[in-house]
């Protein structure tokens, strides 16, 4: 154990003094990089395996015996009929030209095994099947989305396309815009006695090298930012429990955005064991309970992917808005700022480092601001580029790299350039 954590320190050290008082170092250069996920090995060979939905379906009935006897016809299995509006025929053929009459019947009834269908649907008259079946129409026409003249239809490509949701996109993001103001953080910093804003730049440094190192989506790191600003504008913490309520708020994250999220042991193991498991657990449900079950916050990062397509930016471009609106996760002042206005403001500014666009009629129609709008915050966004922490380059490292195009290296605009 003393091997193991010599080799993988964490960010943080907690040094404990006669006076009781804490301070939290971090080492840019220390790495978990190798870190292997504690859950890969506990996985428990005896556990019983459980088909999806087993417990709260009747599709699969294993004992026969739960059946009473004396019961009444058995109900009619859910099931889709497809006949025509005009005539109906046997015929596939036929069934195939006349595709866009067709109406898809249901029929009412709990879902049984393919044996039992076979046995009830026998019994049963024409008549019986009609009186339990339910109509739905088809309808013919494709689906269209209205713009005003002069604004690019981005989402008329994709109606096709049922990954993309096209059709519902514009209302998804009109929802997010309405719900972010619910979620505006105020700043907070001044009733936290121990906390400084440089103690959450370096919690929010470490963040970025745990999610790369256990490769989470970009939505995790973001959702957790925002956990842990929620958290601490309504709660006291102390510097000695600020990398646990990181910790816990991305482990939050995790079961809300990853198919697969690490387990608390992974949690416990980055923070070297300066936490056990109850107080982790304790904290996360204090965090839950402090957000009042709400953890669908609408983000700056799902705002920057929908404005960025508006834009037709280039993937070098959004790599670029991407790296700022990260950069901007450190800095505490840019909390005050609603998701949306952050999104904007990184993609114009992108797009003016790259001389890639300018912020044209769509993206005002879509994303509800103008140049002159988003232009104080880009102004702002442009002097931290300019002047990066130098102790924390977790995020400068990430951005040199060649997979995201080297834009940490581009340099910042000078200000006859973003007037």
């Amino acid at each position: 154990m003393n091997t193991r954590k010599q080799k993988h320190q964490t960010v943080f050290e907690v040094k404990k003094s006669k006076a009781a008082v804490s301070q939290i170092h971090h080492d840019s250069k220390l790495h978990i990089s190798g870190f292997k996920r504690q859950g890969d090995n506990m996985a428990d060979p005896i556990q019983k395996r459980r088909p999806a939905f087993g417990d709260i379906t009747n599709s699969i009935i294993e004992n026969k015996g739960l059946v009473k006897k004396g019961e009444g016809k058995q109900k009619i299995p859910v099931k889709a009929v497809i006949v025509n509006k005009s005539k109906q025929t046997k015929t596939k053929k036929h069934k195939k030209e006349n595709l866009d009459d067709e109406v898809i019947q249901l029929s009412q009834g709990s879902v049984v095994s393919s044996s039992q269908e076979s046995n009830s649907t026998s019994d049963l008259s024409e008549t019986e099947i009609e009186e339990h079946s339910l109509t739905f129409t088809v309808e013919d026409t494709d689906p269209e989305i209205n713009t005003p003249e002069g604004v690019d239809n981005i989402d008329r490509e994709n109606l096709k396309d049922i990954a993309q949701v096209a059709l519902y996109a514009p209302f998804i993001f009109d929802y997010y815009k309405e719900r972010e103001l619910k979620f505006m953080v105020p700043m907070y910093m001044d009733n936290q006695p121990t906390l400084t804003t440089n103690m959450r730049s370096i919690l929010v440094d470490w963040l970025v090298e745990v999610q790369e190192n256990f490769e989470l989506n970009h939505e995790t790191l973001y959702l957790a930012v925002k956990l842990v600003d929620t958290y601490l504008s309504k709660q006291i913490v102390t510097k000695e429990l600020l990398q646990l309520v990181g910790a816990t708020s991305l482990f939050l994250a995790c079961k809300f955005d990853e198919r697969c999220p690490p387990l608390i042991e992974d949690f416990l193991y980055i923070c070297d064991d300066a936490y056990n498991r109850r107080e982790f657990i304790l904290l996360e449900i204090s965090i839950f309970k402090t957000i009042k079950y709400d953890i669908g916050m609408p983000l700056s990062y799902r705002f920057l992917r929908r404005y960025s397509k508006c834009a037709r930016a280039s993937m070098e471009t959004l790599t670029l808005a991407r790296f700022i609106l990260e950069m901007s996760l450190m800095e505490y002042e840019f909390i005050k700022y609603r998701e949306s206005k952050m999104a904007c403001a990184c993609l114009h500014l992108a797009q003016k480092m790259k001389k890639s666009g300018e912020w044209t009629s769509t993206l005002e129609f879509y994303t509800g601001y103008t140049h002159e709008d988003i232009l104080p915050l880009m102004k702002e966004l442009n002097q931290m580029i300019a002047s990066p922490p130098k102790h924390l380059n977790t995020i400068l490292s990430k951005y040199s790299h060649h997979v995201f195009y080297e834009v940490a290296k581009i340099k910042a605009l000078s200000s006859s350039e973003l007037s």
